[in-house]
């Protein structure tokens, strides 16, 4: 039998309670999934160049990202006393729905998918379907839609789970102040995140991407998602800005449009043009964001890795009586011998630092029960 040390999809060391049972069922799915997914080939799956450019990535990866999701998965379950066949799980921000799928092959009873790009529901649905593992529900939205979904349905979320996406979120605060509305009894929240701000790495390399995005132009790539805009996010806030000012007739100088357009960064286009209305009834502009170069999609409203204090979270979700800690996320596995000797020493260097471990940390996870 196998014992963590040998567990090929499990982080030996990272698990508080170790319960060493769940550990070993969540390792057997992994190893079924790992099987499944090994199979696929993505050229002849009818999804999306940009979910087979994303699942490709993630099955290059696999041994690592299955490291991850079985962590998420297990966070999500470990302390619960709800029977697995009632237990209803929601794979939030899903993506090309790989954590589902990993939730399914653990036979847990109810698996409710999410995803706010409808192409990614569609594919994600694709995917499960050639492999067997259909979530029971696939819901299209954001938080307001899914809150909408479990209403209807009558049923209450045992747990809520990601990676990845509280980072886009536009506005994560009243998201999470949303949350404990998808269920009526228990909930356990396991939001991980790569966009780690406490990471001096990856707050350089996020920020180094925040100002090329901010500011340049973007080629389309094969594989790239298609709501994604690809001009220099400034440049649309001012043509946004423009076009506006000429609908109302409205003059403005080249001077004071190009300051609403900096001082709009990280604002969606609603938002944009209440921020104008102000301006051109009351001459006041907005103030500074206080991020020197966070920014998102004035479209879509999607962050560039928004970088902010996870204790922000926390305080939200104690404030609605949840029991919350922020976690810190272990380097995955890997096959060249150097980086699997570094990420090793780096796991546990973080394992030892405990709480100051999230500088080291490739991701931090916000965790809470309730």
């Amino acid at each position: 039998m196998k014992t963590l040390d040998t567990m090929k999809f499990i982080y030996n060391f990272a698990h508080e309670p170790r319960n060493v049972g769940l550990l070993k069922e969540i390792e057997l799915a992994a190893c079924k999934l790992y099987k499944k997914l090994g199979y696929l080939n993505i050229n002849e799956l009818n999804i999306s160049d940009y979910n087979k450019r994303y699942l490709g990535e993630k099955l290059r990866n696999l041994v690592s990202v299955l490291e991850l999701y079985s962590h998420i998965l297990f966070l999500s379950i470990v302390k619960t006393k709800i029977p697995r066949r009632d237990f209803v799980f929601m794979d939030y921000g899903g993506g090309t729905g790989i954590l589902s799928l990993l939730a399914k092959e653990l036979r847990i009873g109810t698996v409710v998918y999410n995803d706010i790009y409808d192409v990614s529901c569609k594919d994600a649905k694709v995917i499960g379907t050639h492999i067997g593992n259909t979530a029971d529900f696939y819901v299209q939205g954001d938080i307001e839609e899914v809150i909408d979904f479990i209403k209807k349905k009558n049923i209450n979320c045992s747990a809520i789970a990601s990676y990845d996406v509280i980072e886009h979120i536009y506005d994560v605060t009243t998201f999470f102040k949303r949350i404990p509305l998808l269920s009526n009894n228990g909930l356990t929240i396991v939001m991980a995140s790569g966009a780690n701000i406490f990471n001096p790495k990856i707050r350089k390399l996020e920020i180094k991407r925040q100002i090329e995005v901010e500011h340049f132009d973007r080629q389309k790539k094969w594989g790239d998602k298609e709501r994604d805009c690809r001009e220099s996010y400034l440049k649309v806030r001012k043509e946004i800005i423009v076009k506006y000012i000429s609908e109302c007739e409205k003059n403005l100088s080249e001077k004071e449009i190009n300051k609403l357009a900096k001082r709009t960064r990280g604002k969606i286009k609603e938002d944009i043009l209440k921020c104008v209305e102000v301006y051109l009834k009351e001459e006041v502009y907005p103030l500074e964001p206080k991020h020197l170069t966070n920014t998102c999609d004035p479209y879509t409203g999607n962050w560039v890795e928004h970088l902010f204090n996870p204790c922000i979270l926390k305080k939200i979700l104690v404030n609605k009586g949840f029991t919350t800690k922020i976690l810190n996320g272990y380097y995955g596995s890997y096959t060249n011998p150097i980086k699997k000797i570094i990420a090793n020493f780096m796991n546990l260097a973080i394992q030892f630092l405990g709480k100051q471990g999230i500088n080291l940390a490739p991701y931090y996870i916000i965790y809470a029960k309730k």
